[in-house]
Order: C-alpha cells, then structure tokens, then sequence
C-alpha cells in the first residue's frame, strides 16, 4: 500500500513513463555512439600524423617536403648534423690549418713575381680557399660520423700587408685573419747577391717566408700550412697521433675521445713514409714534408721540399734560426743554402731552407712522406714515361697508379687549378686519368659547400634556401655543372 503522502498514479501513468524513459536511453546511446566515432576518428587522425613524424624523425629522408609551391627543403643534412652532434666525442686537440695570402693578383700580370706574389696571384683564390676549407672540415671530428676523426681544427691566413684589401673574404670563410710581414729585413740580408735575388724567385719572392709564422702559432699543438691550390681528402689522424705521442705517452682512448687503446708502434706501421725509410724514435718528429722530385735531374742529392704542405710543430727557437739562416747569406750561387741545397725553382725560399733546415741542420726532426699518398701532385716518376726514376733509384714508385680512396691530400700543380676548367690537352693519358679523377674530387666538394650552403639559407626561409644545380656543359662528368668551357673563363663560380 502506498504512503498517503505520495500522490496517486495510475497504471496510464506509469506506462507513459516507462515509454517516455526508454526514448530517453534510446537517445542517449545514439549520442553516445556519435561521440565515440568522432573521437575515434580524431585519434585515427593523430596516430597518422604521428607515425609520418616518426618516420621522418628516424633517419634520412628520400624524398623532399614541399613546404610552400615552390620550396623545397631537403633535410637529411640537417639530421645528419644532429646525429653528429650527438655522437661526437671529445677532440684529442685541435689542428691549426693556415695557409698564405701575399697579394691580391691581376689577371694582367699574374706571373710577375714581385708584384703578384706567386700561388696567391691568382684573382681566383678565395675558390680554392673555400673549397680547401670545406675539405678539411669534413675531414676533421666535426663530420665524425662519416670521417671518424678525432681531431678538431682552426682555419688562419697569413696575409702580407700589400694583400690586406683583398683579404676580407677569408673571415666570411671562417679563417683567422693574421695580418704579416715578411719576417725579416731583405736589406739585412749580408749577401747583396741574395738580397738581389731572393726578391725575384720561386712562386713568391721573400713574401713566402709568411710560412714560416707555423712555427709561432702557439695556441695548436700541431700546423698544417698548404697552398690554396690544396684539397684535403682523408683524415691525417696518424700522423698527429704519431707527432704527439711523446706528450700523449700513447694513443689512449679515455683521454683520446672513445677509440680503444692501440699501440703507438701499430699507428707508425700505417704512415707511408716515402722509400719505405724508419720513422724516427717516438717524440722526435717534429715535421713531415714531401719532396719535389719533378724539379731536379734523376739522383740529385739533396732535393727540396715541396712548399705547398709541410706540418710542423710549433717551436720559437726553430723559428729563430731559420731568421737567423737567411740573414746570413749563406746561399751560394749555383750550389744553395750551405753550398749544397739549391739549384731548382723556390731554393732560396721554402723549398731549399726547409731541405737545409731539416736535413743538414736537424737530421732525423723530420719525415718525408710518400708523395704518392701526400700533397699528390700526379707527377710522373721518371724523366720522361721511360726515362730514369727522378729519386734516383733503379725502381720508382708510379703516384699515378695510386688508388684514389688512399690518397690524403692533394695538390692541384702539374693537374692545373680546378676553377681554370684545365682540359689537359697535352698531358699523357695516364696522367690526364688521375687528373680528371682528383678534379673530379675537388668539384665533389665543392658541390657539398653549396649544398651546404643551401641548407644553411633554408633556416631563413624562402626560395633563396633551394640548392639549384648547375648546368654547365663542359664535362660535366668530371667538372658536375660547374664549367661552361674549359679555361678559367668558363668558370661559374661560387655562390
């Protein structure tokens, strides 16, 4: 029986409120069911836009994202780069690269010697200055994923005062900017028939001496001082190692940068020292250089050193003494420093008071690396292609033969500079083949720099970030778009 105080209801009422509340849930769960799908289908939606982001985010990208009609931005260097930052260890120690400028040049009258300066006279320098910088930087511990060096580096140019307006473009390139003068007084000189002469000689008169400020650069442990027309194509990590061992007292991974521990002696087995000679005892190397054979007869004694690479380790008093050497003259016509050291392009310069320097005045402080691996220059090793081996010895090694994943560094002589398009019409077929393959290199590079570049733009914005490649039609196999003809006219230069 119900409470009076709850009103009646009639069995009418009742059944309309049952229909009225089954409406009611018959509602609620199509409400319910609207919801559910919107909300799956949202999730859906982001679990797409996920897994593309995690896709892009897990390694490199092949294919390019278009970001307005017309940008593109190819990402895979910037991935790269991170990775790098990443993994890179700790530098064993960093590696001053320098290299000279002694004038700005004219096309006029490039091969006048005073008043150009040599190597640097070309108008086109800051090509093979950007590009050398390039190279050494992929080939140093900020590229160490792919390098797998464990050495960093520091860009200098000694510029000669008479150069300082051309010289700005350097500090763009990322150099120090070391303003130099000749480091002594030619009028000092005591031999008047020097003072006359050492003006006028070699690739750069007395201004080549700003080579020897590698010596004062305190700050590295090790210089490396090339010419412009230079091109670094493997890490040199041997070498340092082997140079620094004595402060090292080995190369020890926990305080190297993560390699595992390795015998100082197993490192020296792999320096291609030329001859196949010993390397000096553990602590006492204090250069590596490579020789000229290409500017003397077959088996002259005493052959210079090739000015255009040349480490050393930084030392005033030797420095001093090489001041000390020039001043005194002791450069005798016809026979070169001491009377023995002389007698091909650059002797009294670099290329005979290094030879002078390192084998007369400090035997054994010294190496000379195998050329066919170092500052290669495709020369031939005999007089002629049948004639006598240049080093004087019955059997000669051809550097022409040398496999180019060996090669170390470059030097673009007998193979003429890149940025002139050089056909090589005239050179033998052997050497024209290694030419065109480490000019090949050289545009390889130089072809990464404007990538580079481009990707560097694209943080900015805008079309200007698209790398546009260069349809040049002078072989392109060899030159990748960068040539229009051969000769330096049918340059295209960097952008």
């Amino acid at each position: 029986m119900m409470p009076s105080s709850l009103p009646h209801q009639s069995a009418q009422s009742v059944t309309f409120s049952n229909n009225q509340n089954r409406r009611r849930n018959r509602k609620k769960w199509s409400t319910s069911t609207i919801q559910c799908l919107v909300l799956a289908s949202i999730l859906f939606t982001l679990s797409l836009w996920l897994s593309v982001l995690l896709q892009f985010g897990s390694g490199p990208i092949d294919d390019e994202i278009m970001l307005t009609k017309d940008y593109k931005l190819d990402t895979t260097a910037t991935q790269q780069q991170q990775q790098q930052q990443q993994q890179q260890p700790k530098a064993k120690a960093t590696i001053a690269y320098a290299v000279s400028l002694t004038s700005c040049g004219s096309s006029a009258n490039r091969n006048d010697n005073v008043a150009n300066g040599g190597h640097s006279s070309d108008p086109s320098f800051s090509e093979g200055a950007a590009v050398l910088a390039h190279s050494i930087h992929l080939s140093s511990i900020r590229n160490f994923a792919q390098s797998g060096s464990y050495y960093d580096y520091k860009l200098i140019v000694f510029v000669h005062p008479n150069a300082r307006a051309c010289s700005d473009i350097f500090e763009e390139l990322g150099y120090e900017i070391q303003i130099r003068d000749t480091p002594f007084k030619v009028a000092d000189i005591k031999s008047e028939w020097l003072q006359e002469h050492i003006v006028k000689s070699g690739c750069c008169g007395e201004k080549e001496y700003l080579k020897l400020y590698s010596y004062v650069q305190f700050d590295y442990p090790i210089v490396i001082h090339l010419d412009l027309d230079s091109l670094i194509l493997k890490p040199m990590d041997d070498l340092f190692d082997v140079m620094l061992a004595e402060k090292s007292k080995g190369v020890n991974a926990k305080e190297g940068g993560g390699k595992e521990e390795e015998d100082v002696e197993s490192t020296r087995k792999r320096i291609a020292v030329m001859h196949d000679d010993p390397l000096p005892p553990s602590g006492s190397i204090d250069a590596y250089f490579t020789r000229d054979y290409n500017m003397v007869n077959p088996g002259k004694k005493h052959v210079g050193v090739q000015g255009g690479f040349i480490i050393v380790r930084p030392n005033q008093a030797a420095f001093d003494e090489y001041i000390r050497i020039v001043l005194s003259g002791n450069f005798r016509m016809g026979g070169g420093w001491g009377g023995k050291y002389g007698g091909y392009f650059g002797a009294q310069q670099i290329q005979g008071i290094c030879s002078y320097f390192y084998d007369e005045k400090h035997p054994g402080s010294g190496v000379e690396l195998n050329k066919c691996y170092y500052n290669v220059m495709a020369d031939p090793p005999r007089q002629g292609e049948v004639g006598k081996c240049r080093d004087g010895r019955e059997d000669c090694e051809d550097c022409r033969d040398t496999p180019l994943e060996e090669i170390y560094s470059v030097h673009f002589t007998l193979c003429q500079k890149p940025w002139h398009c050089p056909p090589l019409y005239s050179a033998p077929e052997k050497t024209k083949a290694i030419c065109n393959k480490l000019h090949g290199e050289w545009f390889r590079i130089r072809e990464d720099l404007e990538r580079f570049r481009a990707m560097e733009r694209n943080v900015g914005g805008g079309e200007d970030g698209e790398y546009i490649k260069p349809k040049g039609v002078y072989m392109p196999e060899i030159f990748r778009g960068f040539c229009n003809s051969g000769q330096s006219r049918g340059y295209i230069p960097l952008q």
